[in-house]
């Protein structure tokens, strides 16, 4: 069965992170064996080659080794300071991780080979902007590189064309996404309209900002990595 990795975002934690996105339970159920782990530390060390990947890298083997897992299909997904370091992750071990989803930080963090992205975020995010140049409240005094910046390098990175293709969904969402990228990868963005620092699709009392119901992340988290 294919392996999906799940990293919750700053201040949460394996069991929350799982009710919030119900992925561990909806990946099950479409046949994926999903590991949410916990850092070792405080909160996620933002290093490919730290005691937290070091920890994740004995936990893929050690679930490898324990499952009849499919190891060309292992995926990873994380939402905020999660997707940091799933980006990271992924970008130091790209002949692990097939494909990844991010929610809130899609900054690309040293791939060096073709990978896709799904990505999500809010355009009124207040901890980590939408706008390029802007200054967010999880990183003080640092102007970002904004998401449409981000995804242009993603495309860049996976040889697409260099302009996405726009599909307006529902009154809250937009959807872009490049096309004749290197064969098997894939580059796509939801940007959610006035959304915050939120997973699409959870429960708006958990979220920070508005957030949307017109699309489910972990939905389409989990049908982008069934076609990745």
């Amino acid at each position: 069965m294919p392996l999906i990795l799940l990293f919750y975002g700053f201040g949460s934690d394996p069991s929350q992170f799982s009710a919030l996105t119900d992925l561990p339970s909806l990946g099950s159920d479409h046949g994926y064996l999903v590991t949410v782990p916990h850092a070792q530390g405080s909160e996620w060390q933002f290093s490919g080659n730290g005691t937290d990947a070091i920890f994740v890298s004995r936990l893929v083997n050690k679930i490898e080794s324990t499952y009849c897992v499919d190891t060309t299909r292992a995926f990873a997904a994380g939402f905020s300071a999660g997707a940091a370091f799933t980006i990271i992750y992924a970008c130091t071990h790209q002949g692990q991780i097939a494909a990844i989803g991010t929610v809130a930080v899609e900054f690309q963090l040293g791939c060096s080979r073709p990978l896709s992205i799904m990505a999500f975020h809010g355009t009124k995010d207040p901890l980590v902007p939408y706008q390029n140049g802007a200054i967010g409240l999880s990183l003080p005094g640092v102007k970002v590189r904004g998401t449409q910046l981000n995804m242009t390098d993603w495309a860049q990175l996976d040889n697409c064309q260099s302009k996405p293709r726009k599909k307006r969904i529902g009154t809250q969402v937009t959807l872009q996404s490049w096309t004749g990228c290197t064969k098997g990868t894939r580059v796509i963005l939801y940007s959610i309209v006035g959304g915050g620092h939120s997973w699409p699709g959870a429960n708006p009392k958990k979220s920070v900002g508005l957030t949307t119901q017109q699309i489910n992340a972990t939905d389409e988290i989990l049908g982008f990595f069934s076609h990745s």
